[in-house]
């Protein structure tokens, strides 16, 4: 699969995918905990590949956990609403690196977002939901190390081995911990991932072989898996059908904010007495729809918690970068009225992104219910207006001139099949400058 198969709808889609990953990168760097995990990997040593938005360069691994950091630093990214994962925060970083690393054209590069994507999502697919895995951080390392294999030019064989090379960091049963104790760290696993990944790359073009059943062996990944491995022949990419976040949050917590946005309309935050949310059973949401409380640090509590999610929306008015990022977080309003929403799993539907329900009751007697879908999907879309505003923010949050960094990210993505070898690095070095 490479850039040139997709249809030009599945161009589109790639393109956007690109713009909106790089625009989140730009507010990076202001997250919590990337200035150190930054300051850290530039203190074990240069390298020659520069990492967007920054200063640095990096030898490839390195530059590549930093990259992917920067995406996912505020949980913005793209969603694969079905697989639950983010693909961005994997795909882009390997093929990037690895790219850059091996003197790689842009199209060469593309090519391996494309095949990242698709490894990603359909492995998630297959594997299904497991015991205790965040699935963009225990599958990221096989994703990375397909996206880089291809990248540098490696043949089926070669992006096999890759993937078996990369089984050891593969399937950790204990990733979600990081939600559970609301840790920062949760930032770098995808990126830790992409890091062994690319290294399973380069050390497959050098002959390393890893173990031929990486898939479906005895203690194959797929093989106690508790999806459908049909998925992974299906035609069509992937990339096509997956998500961009409206909000800075977890996705299950999406629909409940948009609800409580459409219902709140005309009323004001003054009379609402309480809020109920209701949304569909299954550990997933469990995570997001317990009361709110302050666990570890203040953003990542914030992010997934419907209850402070809806509190900031109806209190403020509004949730985005500047929510999480700025004095809100914070706010002693919204944590006061967070206490008023009480979340309930009793929606028909799976744990996969489903529509929430808003009730809000105001102290008049009278009630409002509203019912969103998830915002964001590829059957509800952000308008090309809504992302160029979610770039803007992103580039006020990271420091960077908003209408330059939206300009600057599109001409970059349009054009990015284009670069020749020696323009790869300068393009990614001249974002933010």
């Amino acid at each position: 699969m490479t850039w040139s198969d997709l249809s030009p709808s599945e161009h589109d889609a790639g393109t956007i995918l690109l713009r909106d990953a790089l625009g989140i990168a730009s507010a990076g760097t202001r997250a919590t905990g990337l200035q150190p995990t930054l300051d850290a990997l530039h203190a074990l040593g240069p390298g020659d590949v520069p990492v967007p938005w920054t200063d640095l360069r990096l030898p490839a691994p390195q530059a590549a956990l930093a990259t992917s950091a920067l995406v996912h630093a505020w949980d913005f990214d793209d969603t694969h609403d079905d697989a639950v994962v983010h693909t961005m925060a994997v795909a882009l970083p390997a093929a990037l690196a690895a790219g850059t690393q091996a003197r790689r054209c842009g199209r060469d590069i593309l090519d391996g977002l494309v095949v990242g994507v698709q490894v990603l999502s359909r492995l998630a697919l297959a594997v299904g939901p497991q015991p205790g895995m965040v699935r963009t951080a225990g599958l990221g390392a096989l994703a990375a190390a397909a996206a880089a294999a291809r990248t540098i030019g490696l043949g089926p064989e070669g992006i096999g081995n890759a993937m078996a090379l990369a089984l050891p960091a593969a399937g950790s049963p204990h990733s979600r911990q990081v939600v559970e104790d609301s840790a920062v760290n949760k930032r770098l696993q995808p990126g830790f991932a992409v890091q062994a990944g690319i290294t399973a790359a380069f050390l497959a073009q050098a002959g390393v072989e890893g173990p031929a059943g990486w898939a479906d062996g005895t203690y194959g990944l797929l093989t106690h898996a508790s999806g459908t491995t049909d998925v992974l022949s299906a035609p069509g990419w992937e990339g096509a059908h997956l998500s961009l976040k409206p909000y800075p949050a977890c996705r299950y917590t999406h629909a409940a904010i948009a609800a409580a946005a459409e219902a709140a309309a005309g009323i004001p935050v003054r009379r609402v007495a309480r809020v109920d949310v209701h949304v569909p059973d299954g550990a997933a949401y469990a995570l997001v729809s317990r009361p709110f409380a302050r666990r570890g640090r203040p953003v990542i509590d914030a992010q997934f918690s419907i209850p402070w999610l809806v509190a900031a929306q109806l209190v403020t008015g509004a949730v985005d970068l500047t929510t999480i990022a700025g004095p809100t977080l914070l706010d002693a309003d919204v944590e006061a009225f967070a206490t008023r929403v009480t979340v309930h799993q009793d929606a028909h539907g799976t744990a996969t992104m489903a529509p929430a329900t808003v009730v809000l009751h105001t102290d008049d007697g009278q009630r409002r219910e509203v019912t969103a879908p998830m915002p964001g999907s590829p059957e509800h879309p952000l308008t090309e207006a809504q992302l160029a505003a979610k770039t803007a923010a992103c580039a006020r949050v990271g420091g960077h001139d908003p209408d330059h960094t939206v300009t600057a990210i599109a001409e970059l993505a349009k054009h990015f099949a284009d670069l020749s070898p020696t323009d790869v690095a300068p393009a990614l070095a001249a974002l933010g400058c």
